[in-house]
C-alpha cells in the first residue's frame, strides 16, 4: 500500500483551488487523493460529486498519513503553520509551481505581485495584450485559476499572472520572462509571521527572471538580481533613462518613458496617483513585452478600472461616494485616502474588519492628516479607532458606521470605503462588502 500511495499527490484544500488542481491532474492521469482541515460536509459532496473513486479526507491533518505522499499541492489559503503540515517531511508546492511545470518554456510569461494593484495592472496589461492582438491568458489569484488557463491556451499566447505571497511562498523558480513587486507594505503577517518573511516570499517571483519592473517609488520592490537583468522603473516623477514617469509638455502631461511619449494623462479615465502608478507600471511590463505606445494608449483610453477598486458609486445629496473594499492593507487604505483627498474635501473614512496582525501606525498617521472624520467598525475597529484616536469613532457594523459616516457628511465632501483590513469577520469577501456599501448608498 505505501509503494501506492508514493505514486500518488495530495491536494491539500478542497475549494476553486484544489479543485482546478484535480482537474489538472486529471488531464495528466495523475493519481491524487484530496484533503480539507475544515470540517465542511459540503466540501466533500463538491469533490465527490466530481470524483467519486477518490479519497477525500476532512479535518485535522495527520501527519504520517501526509508523509505517505510524494508530493502536496497546497492550496494558498493555508498557512505554513497548520498542524500537522509544519511537521510533515514531504515536498510541499502550489498551483503556480505546476503551471510553472506545464507552461512551454518558449511562451512568455509575466508574473505580477504587490500588496496592492495587482489586480488592476494584470488586467491592464493583459487588454494591452488584447488590443495588440496579441494571444493572451489573465488570471492566477484574481481568477481565472492559473492551472484553468492551460486548457485549450494558443501556441503563442502569453501568460499573464496574478500571485499572492500565499502562491509565491511554495513556489520556486518561477522564471518569468517579466516580473515585478509593484509595492510593498506590511500585509498577511499572520500568515508569513513577520515582515521579512513576507518580503522574502513576494520576492520568490523574480528567481530565474529575464527581465524586471521595479516601482522607483518603492524600495522594497527592488529585487536582488543581476545588474545586466533588463530593468524598466517607474515613479510619479519626471521621467528618466529607462524609468516611466510624467513629462510636462505643450499639449499638457503625458506618461512617458524617457523622452518617449506613450500616453496622454487626459485620456486616462481615473487620473488619481494610484492610476497614474497603474498605468505606468502596466506600460513597463508592456515595453518589456516588445508592445508599442500606441497599443498601450489604446487600451488605457477604454480602462475603467476594477469593481471595488476606487470605484465612484454616486453622488448623493452633494456627497461623493466611493467603494474601495478591494483595500484590505494598509498600504491599499493609505493610497486610497491620498487619492481620494486630491480632489474633494473633506474626506470621511469607513475602516475595519480583520487586520491580520497588521501595525495600523503609519496608516493612523495618515487617517489623521487626511481625513475629517474616520468610522471603524469589525473585529478590529476598536484597535484601529484607538490607533488613530481623534477624530475615530468605533461602531459595530459597516451599516452603523455609514450611517454616522453620512450625517456627518457635508456636500462637496467624499465617503470612502477604504478599509485596511480583510472582510472575512463579517463578510464571504471583499466583494460582498462592497455591494453591501452600495447597497446603503442606493438606499439614501
Amino acid at each position: 500500500m505505501d509503494l501506492i500511495a508514493r505514486n500518488q499527490r495530495l491536494i491539500l484544500g478542497a475549494g476553486p483551488t484544489g479543485l482546478a488542481i484535480a482537474r489538472h491532474f486529471t488531464d495528466l492521469g495523475l493519481q491524487f487523493a484530496i484533503a480539507d482541515t475544515r470540517l465542511d460536509t459540503h466540501l466533500l459532496e463538491a469533490v465527490r460529486a466530481h470524483y467519486p473513486d477518490v479519497e477525500c479526507r476532512l479535518g485535522p491533518l495527520d501527519r504520517r498519513w501526509l508523509e505517505s505522499f510524494e508530493e502536496i499541492v497546497v492550496s494558498p489559503g493555508l498557512p505554513p503553520s497548520t498542524p500537522g503540515l509544519i511537521d510533515a517531511d514531504v515536498p510541499k508546492v502550489s498551483d503556480i509551481q505546476l503551471f510553472r511545470r506545464a507552461w512551454p518554456t518558449q511562451q512568455l510569461l509575466v508574473g505580477i505581485t504587490g500588496s496592492n494593484a495587482k489586480s488592476t495592472v494584470t488586467t491592464l496589461v493583459g487588454e494591452i495584450l488584447r488590443v495588440a492582438g496579441r494571444p493572451a491568458v489573465v488570471g492566477g489569484n484574481l481568477g481565472p485559476q492559473a492551472l484553468d488557463l492551460l486548457i485549450d491556451t494558443p501556441v503563442d499566447a502569453v501568460a499573464v499572472l496574478e500571485l499572492s505571497s500565499f502562491q509565491l511562498a511554495r513556489t520556486s523558480q518561477l522564471q518569468a520572462d517579466v516580473a515585478t513587486v509593484l509595492n510593498m507594505s506590511a500585509d498577511h503577517l499572520d500568515w508569513h509571521g513577520s515582515m521579512v518573511d513576507y518580503h522574502r516570499d513576494k520576492h520568490r517571483i523574480f528567481q530565474g527572471v529575464k527581465s524586471i519592473v521595479v516601482n522607483a517609488e518603492d524600495p522594497l520592490s527592488q529585487p536582488l538580481v543581476p545588474d545586466h537583468t533588463p530593468t524598466t522603473r517607474f515613479a510619479v516623477q519626471s521621467p528618466d533613462f529607462h524609468r516611466f514617469g510624467i513629462l510636462e509638455t505643450a499639449e499638457g502631461p503625458w506618461i512617458a518613458c524617457g523622452t518617449e511619449q506613450w500616453i496622454p494623462v487626459e485620456t486616462l479615465r481615473v487620473r488619481s496617483r494610484h492610476m497614474l502608478q497603474n498605468t505606468m507600471a502596466a506600460c513597463a511590463i508592456a515595453r518589456q513585452l516588445g508592445l508599442t505606445p500606441d497599443v498601450a494608449a489604446r487600451a488605457v483610453a477604454t480602462f475603467d478600472g476594477l469593481s471595488h477598486r476606487m470605484q465612484p458609486i454616486a453622488v448623493q445629496r452633494g456627497v461623493l461616494f466611493i467603494d474601495d473594499s478591494k483595500g484590505t492593507n494598509m498600504g491599499a487604505s493609505i493610497a486610497a485616502m491620498q487619492s481620494a483627498a486630491e480632489s474633494r474635501q473633506p474626506l470621511i473614512l469607513l475602516a475595519g474588519g480583520d487586520a491580520k496582525g497588521a501595525d495600523a501606525s503609519d496608516w493612523a498617521q495618515w487617517a489623521r492628516r487626511l481625513c475629517a472624520t474616520v468610522h471603524t467598525y469589525g473585529r478590529d475597529g476598536r484597535a484601529l479607532a484607538d490607533a488613530i484616536g481623534q477624530p475615530a469613532r468605533c461602531h459595530a457594523d459597516l451599516s452603523e458606521a455609514f450611517a454616522a459616516a453620512v450625517s456627518d457628511a457635508i456636500p462637496g465632501s467624499t465617503v470612502l470605503l477604504s478599509p485596511a483590513c480583510a472582510s472575512f469577520d463579517q463578510y464571504p469577501n471583499y466583494i460582498a462588502r462592497g455591494h453591501h456599501f452600495k447597497r446603503l448608498v442606493e438606499a439614501l
